[in-house]
């Protein structure tokens, strides 16, 4: 009987077959860890602490092209139907017009 493998598939088994041999039997020792592969960097400077809010913010404030599309874009809701109704309810503490009216009859 002829078995065909990748050469990927025997280097995997063989891996697994090591692992198996040289891990330990016992539970939670310290220096006898599996074989563990980083697939992150940790001193990556895009994950912030902060959140993706301190984020956005740096890339508006440091790129002209992300700052003028955002100022167009905010121009552009204020000048809308529910950018002036936003507006509205910010100066009634929240409420749009009329809703205040209602509680009040």
């Amino acid at each position: 009987m002829r078995f065909a493998y990748t050469e990927g598939n025997l280097a995997q088994g063989l891996d697994s077959q090591r692992r198996v041999k040289t891990s330990p039997t016992t539970f939670g020792s310290i220096n006898s860890a599996d074989n563990v592969k980083q697939t992150t960097e940790l001193d990556d400077s895009t994950d912030r602490k902060a959140g993706q809010v301190m984020t956005r913010f740096m890339e508006y404030m440091n790129n002209p092209e992300e700052q003028a599309r955002t100022d167009d874009w905010n121009f552009r809701f204020s000048e809308s139907n529910e950018g002036a109704a936003f507006n509205m309810a910010k100066m009634n503490g929240g409420q749009l017009p009329g809703e205040g009216e209602e509680a009040n009859a």
